[in-house]
């Protein structure tokens, strides 16, 4: 494997994690919100 083709690779799974947290993160925070909205009637 090149050094090339295995920095390529090593970033992108670092973006891969990152973008993957992040998008778990956000359906936590959004499910959280619903449920308190729900929770407290207006």
């Amino acid at each position: 494997m090149s050094d090339g083709l295995f920095a390529a690779f090593d970033i992108g799974l670092v973006f891969a994690l990152a973008f993957g947290v992040g998008i778990w993160q956000l359906i936590v925070v959004r499910r959280s919100i619903r449920r308190d909205r729900d929770r407290e009637p207006d």
